[in-house]
């Protein structure tokens, strides 16, 4: 024990530093970018969800969960004009059919605002669009590392030219219109000061507003210095007297796309901090274990093998002599004397009247049946008072005893 003393003051040490490096810091900023309207976190849509009453006093603000088509008329009439759908999330990834079904609704005389980073393929050839990326590759959304800077400007006119640029010290994930068809598409803001990010479509009496600047509606960005400014300038330009608004989220929660990876189980769990403690905990005393098990002890005690009973077998190497003798008489009188012996000894009972209730007794207590002792009884009687024993009676004899011992 006292060899393992410093081990284990090793060990408790590491855990305690490994605790103080993972959960020390309770105030550590939140990276996790949900866009949910629920959550206060950094990159959650609350302060947005919460003032669409003050910009649009006059209409109902739902919560719409369906797709395109599938919507329920206490969210959003499909037929009526004069509302609009506001789309936040990573990845629109809208099927033609659901695009197909957006289209109409905003034919009707109603606004479709969507703000995604990245556009699924079929939503930019229906938008003839093309993206390109601040970030390589496919966003990220679930794991940063390092802060850049979101800076968004509104075109003047139609917007205030008062102020129109807006940031903020926190991540970028936005992407910009490489392409837009100019025939279709009104250009209203900015990524940067010069990248197309926020365009407005025409369609029949309704309006397509396509913004590639999600964390705009974050509640960093929102509170950031006057960026609230950019938020109520850039929801202007729908319809003011509108009579629902409806908060999408259907697409916030719907699977990505096929060209996209979604996050791994695992790497869901690693960005739990109370996770990564338990993992981390886990494998430092597992380390700890095996350090304290690299050296052995004492030397290794030898499995000594249980004595073997070999009584019986005994008896069958004595029996098989006499057999070969061929002094079957005396024989049986060994095999009845070790049979008595055997009852006598496990079942605590007189084998001198070998009658029916003796019969019954044993064959309680052993779980033989009665029919095999009653055989057994009937050989003891004949055998004794026979002047010869034959080799098949012998043998008849030995297999009801192997019978009986086999069950007891």
């Amino acid at each position: 024990m006292k060899k393992a003393t410093p081990y284990l003051l090793g060990g408790l040490l590491l855990l305690l530093l490994l605790a103080l490096l993972i959960g020390g810091n309770k105030n550590d900023f939140d990276h996790r970018v949900t866009l949910n309207k629920k959550d206060k976190i950094p990159y959650g849509t609350y302060v947005a969800y919460q003032n669409l009453p003050h910009l649009f006093p006059q209409a109902k603000i739902t919560i719409n969960k369906k797709a395109p088509g599938y919507w329920d008329e206490a969210v959003l009439d499909y037929d009526t004009g004069r509302q609009a759908i506001i789309i936040i999330c990573k990845d629109f990834n809208a099927s033609n059919e659901e695009l197909t079904e957006l289209f109409h609704f905003a034919g009707r005389g109603n606004d479709v605002l969507i703000s995604s980073y990245d556009l699924s393929n079929d939503a930019q050839n229906f938008f003839h669009l093309d993206l390109s990326y601040a970030d390589a590759g496919f966003p990220v959304f679930e794991n940063f590392s390092e802060l850049d800077t979101l800076n968004l400007g509104l075109m003047h006119p139609p917007f205030s030219a008062t102020y129109n640029q807006y940031t903020y010290p926190g991540r970028k994930f936005n992407s910009w219109f490489n392409a837009f068809d100019s025939s279709m598409s009104y250009l209203l803001g900015t990524s940067g000061k010069s990248k197309p990010s926020y365009i407005r479509l025409r369609v029949g009496d309704g309006n397509f507003f396509i913004h590639t600047a999600p964390l705009a509606f974050s509640n960093y960005f929102l509170l950031h210095k006057q960026n609230m400014g950019y938020y109520s300038q850039l929801l202007s330009s729908m319809d003011a007297g509108a009579s629902t608004i409806a908060w999408d989220e259907y697409y916030l929660h719907k699977p990505q796309s096929s060209g996209q990876k979604e996050p791994s189980p695992l790497r869901v769990l690693m960005e739990q901090r109370a996770f990564r403690m338990a993992l981390l905990t886990a494998l430092a005393g597992l380390l700890l274990f095996v350090l304290l098990g690299i050296k052995r002890n004492q030397r290794m005690i030898p499995v000594v093998a249980a004595p073997g009973n070999d009584s019986l077998d005994f008896v069958k190497t004595i029996g098989r002599l006499y057999f070969q003798k061929r002094d079957n008489k005396n024989l049986c009188q060994k095999m009845i004397v070790y049979f008595t012996e055997h009852v006598h000894n496990h079942f605590n009972m007189a084998t001198g009247n070998m009658d029916g209730d003796f019969i019954t007794r044993l064959s309680q207590k052993s779980g033989c049946s009665v029919h095999t002792i009653q055989s057994i009884t009937d050989y003891i009687h004949f055998l004794q008072e026979a002047p010869a024993v034959r080799d098949r009676q012998v043998a008849e004899f030995y297999q009801l005893l192997e019978r009986f011992y086999k069950t007891t």
